[in-house]
């Protein structure tokens, strides 16, 4: 009988091992959700905060590498263009034409969010949790994913600041998009503090990639 219960668990354990989850291919087939570096996006964001109406802002945004970018943000309360060339950045007021001088901040696509994911160094081995793979941070500050291995892409993502829960869900576009398997739509729900919940979401409209750009439209002084 001890013989008999010895192949049972080693065949278990092989068994498991065998159907395991490398966090080398999660953060690989995560890559394959990024947007190409020069690409012409059409997004849209809702924002919902306890008690108050929904504020909608819609943003294009056109990006040359990773280090150069512009920014339109329209919505009720502003708009303005925001063009960013390594490191720097210049701001117009699209109402007025005011031009705001020239200041150093780092490049952001609010659609990029693999970066907030890190790299599989970052994490302890994916762990089978119901319909998903989940992901646990070695550093409590970084987010928890949770990867489909159906769609081959993390579907959520958990973090804590300052005690206050954050949850992130995540569609991908299919096969009738222009760039296939690249986000189409996060919702971000916050607990706040002071009760209620705010919600974030963020929608990629349109999306394609450009090659060579003129580099005079990216000039920040």
């Amino acid at each position: 009988m001890n013989k008999l219960f010895k192949i049972f668990v080693a065949a278990s354990f092989i068994s498991i091992h065998a159907n395991a989850l490398s966090l080398q291919t999660v953060f690989d087939n995560q890559k394959k959700a990024a947007f190409p570096d020069t690409c012409e996006m059409q997004m849209r964001t809702t924002v919902t905060l306890p008690g108050m109406p929904s504020q909608v802002i819609n943003v294009a945004l056109l990006t040359a590498g990773e280090s150069k970018s512009i920014t339109t943000i329209k919505s009720s309360m502003m708009q303005m263009e925001m063009v960013q060339n390594n490191g720097r950045m210049k701001v117009t007021d699209l109402k007025t034409g005011k031009k705001l001088p020239a200041q150093n901040m780092p490049a952001q696509n609010p659609a990029d969010v693999n970066k907030q994911m890190g790299s599989p160094e970052d994490y302890n081995n994916p762990i089978a949790e119901g319909n998903f793979w989940k992901l646990t941070p070695k550093d409590p500050a970084k987010p928890t994913l949770y990867y489909s291995q159906k769609n081959k892409r993390v579907m959520k993502m958990n973090v804590v600041v300052n005690g206050v829960g954050s949850v992130s869900e995540f569609e991908y576009c299919d096969n009738s998009c222009s760039l296939p398997g690249t986000l189409k739509k996060v919702t971000i729900k916050t607990n706040s503090p002071q009760g209620g919940e705010s919600t974030v979401a963020l929608e990629v409209l349109k999306a394609k990639q450009r090659h060579l750009l003129p580099m005079k439209i990216f000039n920040v002084e």
